[in-house]
């Protein structure tokens, strides 16, 4: 049985994920701020973490290997959004978003890639945003557009230094995925467009099952 890491396993997006890998026989370990968020199950162990904290975060990677030897895949999808043009964005507001949607990633990956990299084996998933990566979707949400491209750049790194010890990295780069919230925000949008969590939760199964070799997935 295969071992998956899992964070903001009770969004609506890591809902979808944790189901998906549980359907697909894998166990996983799923954070999330408050237990009591996700019922736990025989394949399903869930922890409460801050994966603002990097000591917390180093440990609780050590407490997971001791425990289960091998973890062989994460999907670390914790992060915030937040508008703002250019004149509105202060520096507080980007260390807000870079903490929510980079760091939070980084103080897990780095324990993880190194655990990785010993075993010769591993996978793992980041959510970026077009907004990054399309100057035109992103100008009215700069700090959040931002911290999401420090992702792909990350994304890239680990790759290149994962490349032949079959250590690889994905980003998966949405436009708007189809949540309440959104459709709660957006009512007038055309909500077919959108994507799916469960559609994204299918292909980070294929790409940690080796289905799927893309180091960025578009959406």
């Amino acid at each position: 049985m295969k071992t998956i890491l899992i964070t903001g396993a009770a969004g609506n997006l890591g809902t979808a994920v944790v189901k998906k890998f549980l359907t697909e026989g894998y166990f996983v370990i799923a954070t999330a701020q408050h237990k009591s968020e996700i019922p736990a199950t025989e394949k399903l162990e869930v922890v409460e973490l801050n994966v603002f904290d990097e000591k917390a975060c180093r440990d609780f990677v050590d407490e997971l290997i001791k425990k289960y030897s091998h973890i062989d895949a994460s999907a670390l999808l914790v992060g915030g959004f937040a508008m703002g043009k250019l004149e509105d964005t202060s520096e507080e507001s980007l260390q807000k978003m870079i903490q929510f949607n980079f760091l939070s990633a980084f103080h897990l990956s780095a324990p993880l890639f190194a655990h990785m990299k010993e075993n010769k084996s591993g996978k793992i998933i980041l959510m970026g945003a077009m907004g990054a990566l399309n100057p035109i979707a992103g100008k009215n949400m700069i700090a959040y557009s931002l911290s999401k491209s420090l992702l792909f750049q990350f994304n890239g790194l680990l790759n290149a230094a994962g490349k032949e010890l079959n250590v690889n990295s994905l980003v998966i780069a949405p436009s708007t995925i189809d949540t309440p919230q959104n459709r709660t925000a957006m009512p007038n949008a055309d909500f077919s467009t959108w994507n799916k969590p469960t559609d994204i939760a299918a292909m980070m199964f294929e790409f940690c099952e080796g289905k799927r070799i893309d180091e960025v997935i578009k959406l």
